[in-house]
């Protein structure tokens, strides 16, 4: 019988933005509004500018949401998207007569987000653009009605395609212009008049928007905290965040301390099991969506992050100073950045520590370019390089003293066309720099989600996204076994596909541990039998990391528990 400890949220507060402004004409207040979001939902605040106060203060069902200020009426108009368990995908709009948000709902169509910020035509309509399939919707307020608009996308329209569609103007005759975003991009212009659209050679002339924000200089500075500048001048708000950040990366430093990192805050973490002190060490110099993992190399801590692709260190043994002046991008900086990868990689899923000492790492390109890559960087030059994979991204990678393993997706930047249907387990060779064997070890997966290598057995062991697990015999070049999990792994919305992601380990034991959803489980190398281990107090695990020998770290939503697979004695 083993034990969890719940060590705590090791970041809070670490997804602020926001910073719209809006007269409030019942109060005679110009309010600053915010927002605090995470995957177990979201805050809306506003904070009045003059005194710093937060007076309004409302809880939203979304993992993340846009705002639009209506000048004219004084509402703020809010549109949602989903997180793990809440529903998103509504509009909602603040009125300051009422004070409450009041949801108007969403058009009726299935499979679809909406995308970007609502956009208020000058005859009150709001409209907004979805996704993946990059439709327009208006919502009339005054009737309270939704209208599709249809697709936006020119033709060809290829299936299964990323498209995004963002409104963003009005022209003097009426129509609502749209940035189409995919392979290839274009912008268009749709006549809610007679239903038609047309592509655009050159964005023209837009109508003047109808009412104006205040006039005094107002910024909002919210990125450790929830405050601003009025006319040059810092002041402080009193609003306190709350919404933990849900972990994404975790790894063990070579200072034996845990080392994570939280999804879309680009803050790091760690927990020093001698002292047992939880530490959000801060944000990143750099901005970005998430620092998706970590890995401890000669006593420093290495990262990457989307987007662009950067890849930076931090050193322990040195004050955090990340320099955000400076975009993190210098020699005293801490952490400090080594810029980006290159080639158009975009999103650093996963490193290893290959056989001849340098970090790889698992890379998607950016949106609307195909494929990815396996990034290489040298500790010792500061040097990198990407092997560049034009059809398939790399999703994750591990490593052993013969090969670097990595495991594809079909999905590239998001947007691209996809032209493969199933992933790959592939084998690189360090020193003639190339893959030398590959093969489909799940034909029903479209990624290959995690890979460890055995300690014991020498196998590699591997998660899919159809949730099942496989062994491969390196030697024979084929998959040896095969299980079926009782339950699916996490999805995080922002790694960001939508299958979950069962996270596999090596304990010092040589056998495989791993995280579904639901379950902290052990497959058994000698045996090749999966043994459910004790029930989490936490579900949602994502990430698994060893410690000391029999001592697992893994994120649970925005905890990190400590899970022993003995119950420590206690003495009286």
């Amino acid at each position: 019988m083993g034990i969890y400890f719940d060590l705590g949220r090791p970041v809070v507060g670490g997804w602020l933005g926001g910073g719209w402004l809006l007269h409030d004409p019942v109060r005679d207040l110009d309010l600053l509004w915010g927002a605090e979001l995470g995957q177990e939902g979201a805050w809306l605040f506003a904070i009045d500018v003059d005194s710093g106060q937060v007076v309004e203060e409302h809880p939203i069902g979304c993992r993340e949401f846009n705002s639009t200020p209506d000048h004219t009426s004084g509402k703020l108009w809010v549109a949602t998207n989903h997180g793990l368990y809440q529903p998103g995908h509504l509009l909602l709009s603040w009125d300051p007569q009422t004070r409450a948000l009041t949801s108007h709902g969403f058009p009726p169509v299935s499979d679809q987000r909406f995308a970007g910020t609502p956009f208020i035509a000058s005859d009150g309509r709001v409209y907004l653009g979805s996704h993946p399939h990059g439709h327009l919707f208006s919502f009339d307020p005054a009737d309270d009605r939704w209208r599709d608009c249809g697709c936006q996308a020119p033709d060809p329209i290829i299936p299964g395609q990323h498209i995004w569609c963002y409104p963003s103007a009005e022209t003097e005759t009426g129509e609502i212009v749209c940035g189409i975003t995919r392979d290839p991009g274009s912008q268009v212009a749709f006549n809610p008049a007679t239903g038609q659209t047309r592509v655009l050679s050159e964005t023209p002339p837009a109508k003047a928007q109808v009412g104006s924000p205040p006039t005094r200089d107002i910024q909002a500075r919210f990125r450790l905290a929830a405050n601003y500048t009025v006319d040059g001048e810092e002041r402080q708000s009193d609003y306190q965040p709350r919404v933990a950040s849900d972990i994404c990366g975790l790894n063990k430093g070579t200072d034996g301390k845990i080392y994570g990192s939280t999804i879309i805050s680009m803050h790091i973490f760690n927990f020093d099991p001698a002292t047992r002190q939880l530490a959000d060490l801060g944000r990143v110099g750099w901005d970005g969506g998430e620092v998706y993992d970590v890995i401890g190399y000669n006593d420093k801590v290495y990262m990457g992050s989307y987007g662009n692709g950067y890849w930076a260190v931090y050193d322990p043994q040195k004050p955090w100073d990340p320099q955000p002046e400076a975009g993190g991008i210098s020699p005293t900086a801490n952490p400090r950045n080594f810029g980006q990868l290159g080639q158009d990689m975009n999103r650093p899923f996963e490193y290893a520590i290959g056989p001849d000492e340098r970090i790889y790492i698992a890379c998607r390109a950016n949106y609307r370019i195909p494929g990815g890559g396996m990034a290489r960087f040298d500790p010792e030059s500061e040097d990198m390089h990407v092997f560049r994979d034009e059809e398939q991204s790399v999703q994750s990678i591990t490593a052993d003293r013969r090969f670097v393993y990595g495991g594809t997706s079909i999905s590239g930047g998001r947007g691209c066309i996809e032209t493969t249907t199933q992933g790959k387990l592939y084998l690189f060779d360090v020193d003639s720099q190339r893959r030398v064997f590959e093969c489909i070890p799940m034909p029903e997966a479209v990624a290959i989600t995690s890979l460890a290598v055995s300690s014991a057995s020498g196998l590699v062991y591997g998660s899919a996204s159809n949730g099942q697990l496989f062994a491969f015999d390196v030697d024979e070049r084929q998959v040896v076994h095969r299980w079926d999990m009782r339950n699916p792994g996490t999805p995080l919305m922002g790694v960001p596909e939508t299958y979950g992601v069962i996270h596999l380990t090596c304990g010092s034991d040589g056998d495989i541990y791993g995280v579904t959803r639901r379950d902290v489980f052990k497959l058994d190398v000698s045996t090749d039998r999966i043994h459910y281990l004790d029930q989490p107090p936490i579900p949602d695990l994502y990430q698994i990391i060893e410690g000391e020998p029999g001592v697992f770290y893994i994120g649970a939503r925005g905890h990190l528990l400590e899970y022993r697979l003995k119950e420590t004695p206690h003495y009286r």
